[in-house]
């Protein structure tokens, strides 16, 4: 009995597996055909800003691999062509695209960014300062920082 328990077991772990892989897969293909067009418009949007308008849009594939099109160009570039510091841009406007999406706008969580213009030169920093400050209109950003570039920019704007 106990042996025949065992292999009816196994034989149903052998039919469940692939039915529940099966299940997963067509969920997951599901909420990327929904999520996925609207995190590539909003990582769009946000890049642009952070590139002072330099490129137009942002899509990533399956596997979150990134390509970009330059303004007025037709083709895409692979993120992997672009420089260190347009990289940084491009993964700062695909993290708030994607809280702007997962967290809800009726309740909006802070937002809470460590050093994350520290690689980035004066004038990518002044864009992804603009870029937070109007993003900071639909929820509370805080940006810790152990620069003081930051300060003395938003400073020297007021």
């Amino acid at each position: 009995m106990v042996k025949l328990l065992f292999v009816l077991m196994n034989e149903y772990r052998l039919w469940a597996l692939p039915q529940a892989l099966a299940a997963l897969e067509r969920a997951h293909s599901g909420l990327q055909a929904r999520f996925s067009p609207a995190l590539n418009r909003r990582a769009g949007e946000l890049f642009a800003a952070l590139t002072g308008g330099r490129y137009a849009s942002i899509a990533l594939n399956r596997e979150f691999e990134a390509s970009v099109r330059p303004a007025g160009d037709v083709l895409p570039r692979r993120a992997l062509s672009l420089s260190r510091g347009t990289v940084d841009q491009l993964y700062l406007a695909v993290r708030l695209a994607v809280c702007d999406l997962a967290l809800p706008a009726a309740d909006p969580a802070p937002l809470v960014l460590d050093d994350a213009l520290a690689d980035f030169d004066d004038g990518r920093m002044a864009l992804a300062l603009e870029t937070l400050e109007e993003y900071a209109r639909g929820r509370q950003v805080l940006l810790f920082t152990c620069h003081g570039r930051e300060a003395a920019w938003r400073e020297g704007r007021g």
